[in-house]
């Protein structure tokens, strides 16, 4: 059985991963957007719908002195866009699940990433409450467009509920919270 970190933004997500870290052990993690930035260990990937921001966060990734990437993903529309992507990127691929037709924000993307492209059996969720009230880790702005992605994690929602756990906010609701028997199944 093979666990994913799943790192995103929110500003709960450095006491998240604490917490996820005492419950045992990940084979592997995968990060979002600034939280690929600010990850401070090795990362098998990073994963983001806004792929032409890989070059500024990659280089505050390199000024840190931290490791780059496995892999730095954008979603496959973007490879198609008018937007010039960095050359950091390394690949592209779908940024949804089979069925789910909204995005559901840079999270979703990076837990889908992990289940499907990686193969993972299972994640857990590190500062993805997807809540308005929430603020990014980096930004201390309500993030209002929360609760717009839900429709894309409830359309995703067959292919994560047994494969899923979160540590906090409306995600940890509709998927539940990780323990140390759920993620030693």
């Amino acid at each position: 059985m093979s666990i994913a970190l799943v790192v995103g933004g929110g500003a709960c997500v450095w006491s998240d991963v604490r917490l996820a870290l005492e419950l045992g052990e990940f084979d592997a993690v995968v990060a979002c957007n600034d939280a690929a930035a600010a990850w401070p260990g090795r990362l098998d990937a990073a994963v983001s719908l806004h792929a032409e921001k890989w070059g500024f966060w990659m280089e505050r990734r390199r000024l840190a002195g931290r490791p780059l990437p496995d892999l730095i993903i954008g979603h496959a529309e973007a490879k198609r866009g008018v937007v010039p992507m960095p050359s950091c990127v390394t690949g592209y691929v779908e940024h949804r699940f089979p069925g789910q037709k909204d995005t559901g924000s840079s999270g979703l993307f990076a837990l889908k990433f992990a289940l499907v492209d990686l193969g993972i059996d299972r994640a857990v969720l590190c500062g993805v409450p997807m809540t308005a009230e929430q603020n990014h880790f980096f930004d201390e702005r309500r993030w209002g467009g929360a609760t717009s992605h839900r429709r894309g994690w409830k359309q995703a929602l067959p292919q994560i509920a047994d494969r899923a756990r979160s540590m906090s906010g409306w995600t940890a609701e509709l998927l539940g919270k990780p323990t140390s028997d759920w993620l030693a199944a």
